[in-house]
């Protein structure tokens, strides 16, 4: 009787990249010599990890993809399966001009396997559930917020264009109260056409700052949480951090200590130079454009306020003014105050105004 051997490639290593779509994937799959397969298959994570263990038992497993539209939900449900998955931002898997020119799903595929065979790879922060979920919450309030600034622009476009003006005793930029809203209601318009517009664009924006009022009310209620109460309390008690913009700069930055070094942090804030050094050129073109968006413009907005309560970064700010433009000025105070941040939520220690450093 002939005794035949299982497959068993135990102490090998399976390297997989996926250039993933919604409906399915493009798989590359190598080991430490040859590449080994390539294949589409339907977008389904329990299938990828079937046809790894059927074809290579034993063995350990490798996958990555970027980083975009179908998020994290790959990444876990491969983790769950005992497959080691990373993330991988788009702009870090280097590109030659050829193949930005001969784009397909297959040398998308094969780059990624090949990044990740490299030990230079460097997959992005995955968050807990529990946190995506609470920063998902604050983004969505930021983009509400975007869109009630767009209704607003709408009414004014529509006010100039028609050559109709703003109710009396009120100011383009002014908070919009009630009164002011019942006084452009109360607008004469110089057809029934125009009114019928204009009342459309004024429900718009009424519709919008309802939704703006139940997410603010929501992340309010989420900030009393146990897990959240500490840190937000940490926040605000730095001067001009108000509850909204401490729980933005908390969900965005969650885990505080994944940061080792405060220039890994400011890297990620983005509030590093964008430069441009070659032999004897060397360009400095402001900050870097790769940054984190919500809570760079927190820290921003907190900087012109905390320079008015803290005698400390009003001193360094008037001093920056003295040698630059004060736009300049205020981003080395939002770094300034980056550092602060980090100290309290590292040592939970509650800030200490007016202390030079």
């Amino acid at each position: 009787m002939t005794q035949v051997k299982k497959l068993d490639f135990t102490g090998t290593t399976i390297f997989c990249g996926v250039d993933v779509h919604k409906k399915n994937w493009r798989v590359n799959i190598h080991d430490s010599e040859f590449e080994l397969e390539d294949f589409s298959q339907d977008a389904d994570p329990v299938l990828l990890h079937k046809h790894l263990t059927r074809k290579y038992p034993g063995a350990s497993y490798k996958v990555c993809y970027e980083s975009g539209f179908s998020g994290f939900s790959t990444q876990r449900l491969l983790s769950s399966l005992g497959i080691d998955c990373q993330l991988v931002n788009p702009a870090d898997v280097a590109t030659t001009d050829k193949e930005k020119r001969q784009k397909t799903d297959k040398i998308d595929a094969r780059k990624l396997c090949e990044h990740l065979q490299s030990k230079k790879m460097k997959g992005i922060y995955v968050p807990s559930l529990q946190w995506e979920h609470g920063r998902s919450l604050i983004r969505a309030r930021a983009k509400i917020v975007s869109n009630q600034t767009r209704c607003k622009n709408r009414i004014w476009q529509l006010l100039h264009f028609s050559g109709l003006s703003l109710p009396k005793n009120y100011e383009a930029g002014q908070y919009w109260s009630r009164n002011f809203i019942k006084d452009l209601q109360a607008t004469s318009c110089d057809s029934k056409e125009l009114k019928i517009t204009l009342d459309l664009y004024i429900k718009d924006f009424l519709q919008t700052r309802s939704l703006l009022l139940e997410a603010t009310r929501a992340i309010r209620k989420l900030c009393t949480q146990s897990e959240y109460e500490k840190e937000i309390a940490l926040l605000r008690s730095i001067p001009a951090i108000g509850e909204i913009n401490a729980a933005v700069i908390l969900f965005e930055l969650q885990d505080i200590n994944r940061f080792k070094y405060f220039d890994n942090l400011s890297s990620y804030v983005g509030f590093v130079p964008n430069t441009s050094d070659s032999g004897d050129t060397k360009k400095t073109k402001g900050i870097t454009n790769r940054h984190n968006h919500y809570l760079r413009t927190a820290l921003v907005e907190s900087s012109w306020s905390v320079i008015r309560k803290d005698p400390a970064l009003l001193m360094k700010y008037k001093m920056y003014c003295r040698r630059m433009d004060k736009n300049k000025a205020i981003i080395r105070i939002a770094k300034h105050l980056l550092s602060r941040i980090s100290y309290v939520l590292k040592n939970k220690k509650e800030y200490v105004s007016g202390v030079v450093g």
